[in-house]
């Protein structure tokens, strides 16, 4: 048995195009920092599966905070930091990508 998220409750939690900017826009403006949070909520309402908040907070935040841990940090935390936010504004803009198709 899946535990796959059910489309009925995506469109209660994610039904307005207001929600869904604000979604996006959450996530890029904050850095990354907010995605997780988001997910969290969503994965609680059942619009994604668990695994994915923690999967985002697994990269997010080591990845913000090894500028402060790392004597020299280099040049690879802002791209990697940025590859990952812009990995997750798209998954947020994407969550009713099914209910379109159907």
């Amino acid at each position: 048995m899946t535990d796959a998220p059910t489309r009925a409750t995506t469109t209660t939690f994610y039904a307005t195009g207001r929600s869904r900017t604000l979604w996006v826009l959450g996530v890029v403006f904050s850095a990354g920092l907010l995605g997780p949070v988001l997910f969290l909520a969503a994965a609680r309402k059942g619009v994604v599966r668990p695994a994915v908040p923690a999967v985002y907070a697994a990269l997010i935040y080591p990845v913000a905070l090894g500028r402060t841990w790392l004597p020299n940090p280099g040049d690879w935390i802002p791209w990697v930091l940025g590859a990952v936010v812009l990995t997750a504004a798209a998954h947020a803009a994407l969550l009713d990508a099914g209910e379109r198709r159907g």
